[in-house]
């Protein structure tokens, strides 16, 4: 799958699942700095939603623990944007993957 398409299928998954707010074509940067923002606002004013979009996006608790018992880190909002936008293009990928392998294709026995 090209990176561009990747990217743009990402963004309009965490659009959805992050509740984001950006227009017209997707960039990593756009992406990272609109996730980044979003959760800080969640992190400071619903801290339960923020628990429940790490818990949607399935984002490993250890590495979220990391990034958090980091001493000053100013960029934590940027880094845990960074680790759900990589569990996302995983997803995508697999979705893709999925797809090309089309259940009729195995029930041909």
């Amino acid at each position: 799958m090209p990176v561009d398409v990747l990217l743009q299928e990402t963004g309009k998954l965490l659009k959805k699942e992050a509740d984001l707010k950006f227009r017209g074509n997707v960039t990593m940067e756009k992406l990272e700095q609109a996730l980044a923002l979003r959760l800080e606002q969640l992190i400071n004013q619903d801290f339960q939603q923020f628990v429940m979009l790490l818990y949607t996006v399935d984002v490993s608790e250890r590495k979220i623990k990391e990034i958090l018992a980091g001493e000053g880190q100013d960029d934590a909002y940027l880094l845990i944007a960074r680790l759900i936008i990589e569990r996302q293009f995983q997803k995508v990928k697999s979705r893709a993957e999925s797809r090309e392998n089309s259940p009729g294709e195995w029930l041909d026995c």
